[in-house]
């Protein structure tokens, strides 16, 4: 092999391995755009998540339409949970039987489900392969997650009857949810009042 065939044969390796290389960091960069929320443990207790609109922030002001048909007014006056799940996602499979036995427990908090999937099609064989019959749930496209800044799932926000975020939590076990009910923390006072 003569030197011109050897520095050929190199300069092909480098820029094979450089092309790999830029296709698997291309792909995780791609990943970390939308991807699940690695579960929780039962034994740890979640932080505020930076994910998702801000303590003290008015959701959109939007209309919804579940997907058994019905108008969803979140703009009700009452106090509710807000909670984003998406299609493929292991830990939400987790948070679907955390927020039955809550809802089961809290009957006078009303619970919205956004499922987030490709289309409504796939977010109703979702509901129906996850036995969500019994919630409000609404198919959510990237345009609805993207008002809520929703980018890790499972994310569940605590609204109050003005609908402004008083708690958001990552919540794969029920005690999740009931924390972010009862341990408030304090917005910002920059975000207060803000709408979304």
């Amino acid at each position: 092999m003569n030197l011109i065939t050897s520095v050929l044969v190199i300069q092909y390796g480098l820029i094979l391995s450089l092309a790999f290389f830029v296709s698997k960091l291309y792909r995780q960069v791609r990943e970390l755009k939308l991807k699940p929320q690695t579960a929780v443990t039962g034994h740890e207790e979640p932080a505020v998540p930076k994910e998702g609109l801000e303590l003290g922030t008015q959701i959109p002001q939007a209309d919804y339409t579940s997907m058994a048909g019905d108008t969803v007014n979140l703009y009700d006056g009452k106090s509710k949970i807000l909670l984003f799940t998406m299609n493929h996602c292991n830990a939400c499979k987790e948070t679907y039987g955390a927020i039955k036995s809550f809802m089961a427990s809290h009957p006078d908090l009303p619970v919205t489900l956004f499922l987030y999937a490709q289309d409504a099609k796939e977010a109703a064989e979702m509901a129906v392969a996850n036995e969500l019959n019994d919630l409000q749930v609404v198919w959510a496209d990237r345009a609805l997650i993207d008002s809520f800044k929703v980018n890790r799932f499972p994310l569940a926000f605590y609204l109050s009857e003005e609908q402004l975020v008083l708690n958001k939590s990552v919540t794969n076990y029920l005690h999740h949810i009931e924390q972010m009910i009862n341990q408030l923390p304090q917005a910002k006072p920059s975000a207060l009042n803000k709408s979304a």
